[in-house]
């Protein structure tokens, strides 16, 4: 089973533009203070990962991220300039200085 993310509108046009080519990776990662899901343009998908096209997006979850993230939406934050993972369980990862 791959998990049944979606990218909202604003940001299909930005990834699209932004990965030229390249795919959006999604995974689980921890810090000191917590874990979360990391968002990040990669050439290739690692082994194990399961594969998504989304609108001329291919996304690559790795295993975590696949049973976890079913639901979850990928926005993109125009104040920010930046993407993010809109999802209940996507809690935000803390990193250390």
């Amino acid at each position: 089973m791959t998990a049944g993310i979606t990218i909202a509108q604003d940001a299909v046009g930005h990834l699209v533009e932004e990965l030229s080519g390249r795919i959006l990776r999604i995974s689980f990662t921890t810090g000191c203070g917590g874990s979360g899901y990391r968002l990040a343009s990669a050439d290739e998908p690692y082994e194990g990962d399961h594969m998504l096209v989304i609108d001329g997006v291919t996304i690559a979850l790795d295993e975590m991220a696949n049973r976890n993230l079913d639901g979850a939406v990928v926005k993109w934050d125009e104040a920010e300039g930046g993407y993010f993972l809109d999802h209940p369980s996507a809690v935000t990862a803390v990193w250390c200085g």
